[in-house]
């Protein structure tokens, strides 16, 4: 058992409360995520049916909006501003698999407003790990401009002990600290439990997490926030009205019927009252009392809730920046021009989001470079990384844009390969080594023909050149046996 210092313990309790208020907060959050969020109101003696259309009314578009952003962010390469090719610790992101885990770190930022990137020595290569809000917290000495926290905390489950118990590692810049204590989720915190059962060191200078902000603020009252707080009221609203829309379509929707100064039937088995009338489409109601009435409640109309959750609808995608189609589903013969017309709003947020994600990430490559066995990571700061280009476009006009840009200004084709839609920097790399192998192909045939065409030119020469004697051929005077078979030779005749 190692034996923990003050000071350890001072930041195993810091970081503890800030997770446990932190997660409390992001689980409120996350609730509305997965559609586990607290439905509309319900009247405490509500009856079954009634329970039944309030599961049914939620209209949760906020996971959407998410994914909206999220699926235009994708990094596919590592570079230097001046190479057209990867760097060469883009084999860490490889390795890591960071093609698909990418995605997690940017969706738990945009839901959340900061996700965080664990990056480790491993033994083929760095280890990247994105992790959740959810299960990290960092501290910061300045929360706004430092690049590294002085702390970070990752909390865990362990079952080892056949009980539930959490298991914290605490990372500071040269050691990774391993305590396991009384599951703290939920309860108060005992810190007491917590027991250091493991020092190790990583030895990379720095506390080895990477912070990915959804937002970059100034202020040190606005902690970041992602894209579904501000929208959760909304979302609240949009329930309701989706309830108020299921009440009427099974209590209101239709034409009913009453009638008063009837005698009301009882069944003489149960007592219970007996439906005077049997309503159907070839049936009237008739009484024999002349104090009966009959009359008619119209239905009620639901095309007003239904232009009000429209309404709730287009707020929100105001709010969050994300086209009305994306929500509605409403594209009816849009053109590739007028998709990305109503896409702008969503390009220019798309455009903030990887300048931003684009330096935590940049931050991370730094970072695997040092955990290779490097001492500095100097070299990495130019490099710069690639996104791939999702933006709505028609590729025939595109294309013929490119091939202008080529042909009008001299770009070399090779440089616009990348901005074709859907173009990854695999193809780019295929077709750049398919051309140079084309090159060399073009290079080899032009030098057998070069050789042909000497060889065919010797071939066509008069035989017996080489075997003339000097100054026997002369223009115009055909040779003779004597004289040995050849072309004629630049003598002159004799006059």
């Amino acid at each position: 058992m190692v034996a923990p210092s003050t000071g350890l313990r001072d930041a195993l309790e810091r970081s503890l409360g800030r997770f446990i208020d932190e997660y409390q907060r992001y689980s409120y959050i996350e609730a509305y995520l997965t559609g586990k969020h607290d439905p509309p109101y319900v009247p405490k003696h509500a009856h079954r049916e009634y329970r039944n259309l309030l599961q049914q009314s939620v209209l949760n578009f906020l996971p959407l909006i998410v994914t909206a952003v999220a699926q235009q962010l994708y990094v596919e390469g590592y570079r230097k501003p001046d190479s057209p090719d990867d760097d060469s610790a883009w084999e860490y992101w490889r390795r890591n698999s960071m093609d698909a885990w990418q995605h997690s770190a940017h969706r738990d930022a945009l839901s959340y407003g900061v996700s965080y990137i664990l990056v480790l020595p491993g033994d083929k290569a760095p280890v990247i790990r994105p992790v959740s809000p959810l299960a990290m917290t960092a501290l910061y000495e300045d929360p706004i401009h430092d690049e590294w926290p002085v702390w970070a905390l990752h909390h865990s489950i362990d079952y080892t002990t056949g009980t539930k118990r959490s298991k914290v590692h605490l990372y500071d810049a040269t050691n990774v600290h391993t305590y396991v204590g009384d599951y703290a989720l939920g309860v108060a915190i005992d810190l007491d439990s917590f027991e250091l059962v493991e020092t190790k060191a990583h030895g990379l200078g720095v506390c080895p997490v990477v912070r990915m902000r959804n937002t970059l603020s100034l202020s040190p009252n606005v902690a970041p926030a992602g894209e579904i707080e501000s929208l959760i009221p909304t979302q609240d609203r949009l329930n309701n009205l989706v309830l108020s829309e299921s009440m009427i379509a099974q209590y209101a929707s239709f034409r009913q019927r009453w009638a008063t100064g009837l005698v009301i039937p009882e069944d003489p088995a149960t007592g219970r009252p007996v439906e005077p009338f049997n309503a159907a489409v070839n049936r009237l109601w008739v009484s024999d009392s002349t104090d009966t009435k009959f009359g008619e409640f119209a239905e009620s109309d639901i095309t007003k809730i239904l232009a009000a959750i429209n309404e709730t609808v287009k707020h929100m995608s105001a709010i969050s920046q994300v086209p009305p189609v994306y929500l509605l589903g409403d594209i009816v013969n849009m053109s590739a021009e007028a998709l990305a017309a109503s896409e702008a709003g969503l390009q220019r947020k798309v455009t903030e989001k990887r300048t931003v994600f684009g330096e935590a990430w940049a931050q991370v490559m730094r970072l695997a470079v040092v955990a290779d066995g490097a001492t500095t990571a100097e070299s990495q700061y130019d490099n710069r990384i690639v996104w791939r280009d999702t933006e709505a476009r028609s590729m025939a006009s595109t294309v013929d844009a490119l091939g202008k840009l080529s042909q009008m200004l001299h770009v070399p084709p090779e440089a616009l390969w990348e901005r074709v839609p859907g173009v990854t920097s695999s193809d780019v790399a295929a077709w750049k080594q398919m051309a140079q192998e084309a090159d060399s192909l073009r290079t080899m045939l032009g030098m057998l023909d070069s050789q042909a065409a000497t060889l065919g030119a010797r071939q066509a020469r008069p035989a017996g050149r080489d075997k003339a004697r000097p100054g026997t051929n002369i223009p115009g005077v055909p040779t003779t046996a004597e004289d040995g078979h050849g072309t004629p030779s630049e003598k002159k005749r004799d006059t």
